[in-house]
């Protein structure tokens, strides 16, 4: 059974609640949403969209099932499209009802997650947010979908000012805001020891996020919510607070698991990313496992792949010549995502292990679905070959030299 816990309080300025949630650990599904409009029933919104979730938790069970029995790519985004359809459904319930009922202006943020398979899958519109309480360290999974938060990433306002901005309630994205939405969808291996919160801003803009994590520290589930509460009401208490903290069961492959996040945190691709962009950009990545003389490249395929390794070590050749090794943390296969050339080396694995794979397929849907971190990740693979390119030059030219 899940660990978790889950208040709400309406705090010390509202007279009303617009916060709902929803905590089904039987179906591993946890939601917060934050209802917006005021006298133009943002507590409907809140609700109703608590409600689409709650009929869909089955049916969001069933495909974390399926990514448990076939862990993968493709079942694993299969759960984070199901998640972006409730979202939708919700969206498109919320508007519907506003434009009927003459409550336009009537909307809610949203954020909630779906456990299973030690795995993680988060779901995130508009400003209340998800943070992973991590060895001590405190990882936001949520990007707020809001108007300073965008100026603070292109440059035209930093943290401080966005704080004390006027506009710093305003959100970009909600549900109910038009009839479809885009939400965020990423998903996160679970280690040992995580710990995920789910708050609406009641918390996350009163409480800073060093208190934050020392109160989400203590204790059971329960005392760090109790604690998350009290905090939020002793900084003054501003807005509706509802918080949910979960403690999820770690990955069966806790090992693999904690591997693999340490490389993804140190590739070149993804080395410059916060944490919530790194765990969406897991939407297009695979991982492999490899046996003692496994054949991952064939010299002269057209496969369009490129390879990172977790665990062991391989082996490039050419017609037969040793030409490099790999181990933990090397990259193959680079150039493959930029033009469809033949393979120039065959690649086997010497031993048991373990790698994660980009498709150039994969990389196209991504940057399609997030064009933002599309182009990031493509002008430092762009950057990386320019670099490679570079050192070939020096290189053909002390040659000419000697």
């Amino acid at each position: 059974m899940i660990r978790f816990a889950a208040e709400t309080d309406p705090g010390k300025r509202r007279d009303n609640n617009e916060d709902a949630h929803l905590t089904d650990p039987e179906n591993g599904l946890f939601v917060v949403a934050d209802g917006v409009g005021g006298r133009a029933c943002g507590e409907i919104a809140s609700a109703m969209t608590i409600e689409t979730f709650r009929q869909a938790a089955k049916a969001l069970r069933n495909t974390v099932l399926r990514y448990a029995q076939n862990p993968g790519r493709n079942t694993r985004n299969s759960v984070l499209e199901a998640l972006d359809e409730v979202c939708q459904q919700a969206s498109r319930r919320v508007y519907e009802e506003a434009e009927s009922e003459g409550r336009r202006g009537m909307t809610t943020t949203v954020v909630g997650v779906v456990v299973g398979g030690g795995s993680v899958f988060l779901a995130h519109v508009g400003d209340s947010r998800a943070y992973l309480l991590r060895e001590g360290e405190l990882l936001q999974l949520s990007d707020d979908h809001s108007m300073v938060n965008e100026l603070v990433r292109s440059g035209q306002m930093t943290y401080e000012e966005a704080k004390r901005s006027r506009y710093r309630n305003v959100i970009t994205r909600a549900i109910g805001l038009h009839p479809t939405v885009q939400p965020d969808v990423a998903a996160i291996e679970i280690l040992p020891g995580d710990r995920i919160v789910l708050c609406s801003d009641g918390l996350s803009d009163p409480v800073k996020p060093q208190q934050l994590a020392q109160l989400l520290s203590r204790g059971t589930p329960a005392q760090a919510v109790q604690g998350l509460i009290q905090g939020a009401l002793d900084a003054g208490g501003p807005d509706n607070v509802t918080v949910i903290v979960i403690d999820p069961d770690a990955s069966p492959q806790a090992e693999a698991a904690a591997a693999r996040a340490e490389i993804m945190e140190r590739l070149f691709l993804f080395e410059d990313l916060p944490f919530h962009a790194r765990a969406r950009v897991g939407r297009m990545v695979n991982e492999m496992f490899v046996t003692p003389g496994q054949t991952v490249v064939d010299q002269g395929a057209m496969d369009r792949v490129m390879y990172v390794v977790v665990q062991g070590s391989l082996t490039a050749t050419r017609d037969g010549v040793k030409l490099a090794e790999f181990g933990p943390g090397d990259h193959f296969g680079e150039l493959a995502l930029v033009d469809a050339q033949p393979r120039s080396a065959t690649v086997t694995a010497t031993g048991f292990g373990s790698l994660i794979s980009i498709d150039r397929a994969a990389l196209d849907e991504f940057s399609q679905r997030e064009p933002e971190l599309g182009i990031r990740i493509l002008w430092k693979l762009l950057g990386t070959v320019a670099q490679r390119l570079r050192e070939t030059n020096t290189k053909v030219v002390e040659k000419k030299h000697t």
